[in-house]
């Protein structure tokens, strides 16, 4: 009897525990989708589109933007597998496919922050001789490397994309339910090389921040910025720490524990603890969802001009909002 329910524990018990993310995490998705699609096509517009010269950290910016941009036009997808109550209805490749871009998402967006904030170091330091160069070569290779490097590291999940799939009690589970042992073995180390990945842009942004506030803190003889590559530099030091302890953090603590139950590496017959972790994961995962979103706004603290674009933006949708629901033509000609 103790058995049986150990094995109900560690298998089924511990997935279906979490009765309550079907409902939230379709809803949330969905206000990520509606909010997210539009606020990130605005930024590449503004991106592309813009008459400023193209920079270093524009370049990064532009990367951060696809990314979410192709996180967020998948959505749906992960929508439609809770709102089934975890019933994956598609093929097992674009199981896979949603999952690859999920961490290529996460991973950009984790090491492009990093560059950003030591791009905005060395304004910070180094003023002058920033102002007087192009990093647009550097920026390109260290995108290109980051791309590169990332779907590198997604690229298994896409090939072994049958490994993701599982038919359980009648329902067809993406990303759940792993029984291979060599499967197991090898998200392991999946996981563990992406925690690490995790660290090191952590370790490089708490670095570039310190050092940046402590060029901030200097006297003007020693370091003269202006007030407003102050305000920028301090605006970006407080967005990205922002969406680092928002989004990221909270993610990468419990999930290292997460995986280590769900793959069975750590063998616990407390279904209250399995639960409260998975419940625990399944908050987190929202909250690292939530970068498709903060990205942008990391563009307003670092641009005047992308604040006064996107409220140009949000002022010309009102109006023509305004102007559709206006049945009188007295009415329109006010508007």
């Amino acid at each position: 009897m103790n058995a049986s329910i150990y094995e109900n524990c560690n298998e089924e018990h511990f997935y279906d525990s979490s009765e309550f993310r079907y409902s939230i995490s379709s809803i949330f998705y969905s206000f990520l989708f509606i909010v997210g699609f539009p606020l990130n096509v605005a930024s590449l517009c503004f991106l592309v589109r813009g008459k400023k010269r193209v920079t270093e950290i524009k370049i990064y910016m532009i990367s951060l933007t696809i990314a979410d941009l192709l996180f967020v036009t998948f959505l749906p997808f992960w929508i439609d597998y809770y709102y089934r109550r975890g019933n994956w209805i598609f093929s097992s490749f674009m199981c896979s496919l949603w999952g690859s871009l999920f961490y290529i998402n996460t991973y950009n967006t984790i090491f492009l922050l990093a560059l950003i904030s030591f791009t905005r170091y060395l304004a910070v330091s180094q003023p002058v001789k920033v102002a007087q160069s192009s990093q647009n070569r550097r920026g390109v290779a260290l995108t290109a490397l980051i791309w590169t490097l990332t779907i590198s590291v997604a690229l298994p999940i896409l090939i072994n994309h049958k490994d993701h799939i599982n038919k359980t009690n009648g329902t067809i589970r993406c990303f759940e339910y792993y029984q291979e042992a060599d499967t197991k073995i090898k998200l392991l180390i999946l996981h563990l090389v992406m925690l690490l990945g995790f660290i090191v842009g952590f370790g490089v942004v708490i670095a570039n921040s310190v050092l940046i506030l402590q060029r901030l803190s200097m006297t003007k003889e020693i370091l003269r910025p202006s007030q407003r590559l102050k305000t920028r530099a301090f605006r970006m030091v407080l967005a990205v720490f922002v969406i680092y302890i928002v989004c990221f953090l909270p993610y990468h603590i419990v999930h290292l524990f997460w995986t280590l139950l769900v793959l069975n590496f750590w063998e616990s017959k407390n279904c209250t603890f399995r639960k409260s972790v998975n419940d625990v994961h399944q908050v987190a995962l929202c909250l690292m969802s939530i970068n498709c979103i903060l990205d942008p706004v990391l563009y307003c603290f670092l641009s005047r001009r992308f604040k006064q674009y996107f409220k140009e933006l949000t002022q010309s949708w009102r109006q023509k909002c305004t102007i559709r629901r206006s049945s009188k033509p007295e009415a329109i000609q006010l508007s």
